[in-house]
């Protein structure tokens, strides 16, 4: 990712999680791309910092892709669609490839194993 001026290959709008890991992954594939993550507040991240009571809560540790979309009533539907493609497993190994290792509660959430959304 790039801080110097544009022009941009892709402008990423929103630097809360879903934007960084967007910009994250593009970054990866098209190491050659200048990328800019816009965020209105100037803090990246900020909600992430504080979820989880600051510990942030990245994931639930349901391994069945039938069961899983339980977990998220209020998104049920949208998480059907996506899970085929980027699934528990896969984030998990995401964070590990990137030095972070989760644990898992006995309610299933998962968090950073240092127990600080400072990790992530």
């Amino acid at each position: 990712m790039s801080t110097s001026s544009g022009p941009y290959h892709l402008v990423v709008i929103g630097g809360g999680a879903a934007g960084l890991f967007a910009a994250v992954n593009t970054a990866r594939l098209q190491p050659e791309w200048k990328i800019l993550v816009v965020e209105k507040t100037g803090k990246l991240l900020s909600k992430v910092k504080v979820s989880g009571g600051g510990r942030c809560n990245v994931t639930h540790a349901c391994f069945d892709k039938r069961e899983f979309p339980l977990y998220y009533p209020r998104g049920a539907s949208f998480v059907k669609r996506y899970i085929h493609q980027f699934f528990t497993t896969d984030t998990i190994d995401w964070f590990q490839q990137r030095g972070v290792h989760l644990k898992k509660e006995s309610d299933g959430r998962m968090f950073p194993d240092t127990d600080n959304s400072q990790t992530i």
